[in-house]
């Protein structure tokens, strides 16, 4: 193989258009036999010439994405400790899952808090206060709102990875209290359907009487209220975890 043939490959290896590297080699062949000079003396090693003429572009490194799910007991944890592997959570989707990416030119920790929220003006009342000390929204799920922060708040340049870990393959986190709440939601939940049902089918919804029919609305609103009891004792354990941290 001649010089200027290997010279060809390197620049198609490129990505350096046929029409104008043939037009490129025309040229250079022309010029050393004009000189009556060796290519390899008159232009040194077809590696680096080639390098000279058409710089090989560095691939960009793609972002990491991660999706993940945790009850609201594992969640703090969670969220630090993906946080501490370069994840930055950019959303919380309709299911309850964390949607996060990596960054991955320039990796950096991120930390997280979990928060109680009542409503929209709740959540930007509490982030509005959180924002002096660089905590911004990232996500919420029915009364819990989540806050991030880039680590080099607190870290500094040591918040920078230089070697992220992998994930893990990992993706579901439910302890013993988040699947006891999530089964007692869903007992209750199937109690008052089912009765519902068996009083309809059996004729006797449509037959209940007033006094019977505002007990099943107030059994009702107590199972509701139970479930929601059990949020909010579930977000003061939360609190009560994070304060002792």
């Amino acid at each position: 193989m001649t010089y200027f043939e290997e010279l060809a490959e390197r620049l198609a290896e490129r990505g350096v258009d046929p029409e104008r590297s043939r037009a490129l080699l025309a040229e250079l062949s022309a010029h050393a036999a004009d000189a009556g000079v060796d290519p390899a003396e008159e232009f040194g090693p077809v590696e680096a010439f080639a390098d000279s003429l058409a710089p090989r572009q560095e691939e960009a490194v793609d972002d990491e994405e991660l999706l993940w799910t945790a009850d609201a007991f594992e969640a703090p944890a969670r969220l630090n400790a993906f946080g501490a592997q370069g994840w930055e959570v950019e959303r919380v989707d309709r299911l309850g899952r964390f949607v996060g990416r990596r960054d991955g030119e320039s990796p950096q920790t991120w930390e997280y808090r979990q928060e109680m929220c009542s409503d929209r003006a709740d959540r930007e009342r509490l982030a509005a206060r959180l924002a002096p000390d660089g905590w911004e929204p990232c996500g919420h799920w029915s009364v819990l709102a989540y806050f991030k922060r880039p680590g080099a708040v607190t870290a500094g340049p040591g918040a920078d990875l230089d070697d992220p870990p992998a994930p893990g393959p990992r993706r579901n986190f439910f302890g013993v209290p988040g699947i006891a709440v999530i089964t007692v939601s869903l007992l209750v939940a199937a109690v008052a359907l089912g009765s519902i049902v068996y009083r309809a089918a059996s004729g006797r919804l449509a037959a209940e009487g007033p006094e019977e029919l505002a007990g099943m609305a107030v059994g009702a609103l107590v199972a509701l209220g139970l479930v929601w009891a059990v949020s909010r004792v579930g977000g003061r354990l939360l609190r009560a975890v994070r304060d002792r941290r």
